[in-house]
């Protein structure tokens, strides 16, 4: 399905209920938007991917040219960030790590930056918990264009990711 949004054309599918993602559903959705942005001359094509390491998260890698692996600082989140990033590592797909809901337990953010970084990804930063994405999603807008305490550190890692 091909949407117009405010910010640009969003390309996704729509699953029935209980219905499976798969590799193959990921590709094609991945290829039209590439023939979208081509087509119309747009630079970036962001791919939001499943968690986990199967076929989808698979499909969502091919042919990126960076994947941001988003952890939270748990220890399932700490090892879902491990298997993320050894795939990204296999397929040579550069990596960086964010961590969402970073002053929750600082000890455990600090732990997953220094894991991350010795497995050669970059650390963009660190988003805190706030109330505020609710907010914005209830208002039918991104948490950027609300005020909101996480925002600069939203924008923080967007200029991390792009720079």
């Amino acid at each position: 399905m091909i949407s117009e949004t405010r910010c640009g054309p969003m390309v996704y599918a729509r699953l029935a209920a209980a219905a499976e993602n798969s590799g193959k559903l990921v590709s094609i959705v991945r290829r039209e938007a590439r023939r979208i942005a081509e087509e119309r001359n747009l630079p970036l094509v962001l791919a939001v991917g499943p968690p986990g390491i199967g076929c989808p998260v698979i499909a969502s890698l091919a042919g990126t040219s960076l994947a941001l692996v988003v952890a939270e600082p748990t220890v399932s989140g700490e090892h879902d960030l491990d298997r993320a990033l050894r795939l990204a590592r296999h397929f040579r797909i550069p990596a960086a790590v964010c961590v969402n809901k970073g002053d929750l337990n600082p000890e455990k953010t600090r732990q997953i930056e220094r894991e991350a970084e010795q497995e050669g990804a970059r650390s963009v930063g660190r988003i805190r918990y706030d109330l505020s994405f609710t907010r914005a999603q209830l208002a039918e807008r991104s948490v950027v264009e609300i005020d909101a305490p996480c925002v600069e550190d939203v924008r923080r890692v967007w200029e991390r990711i792009v720079s």
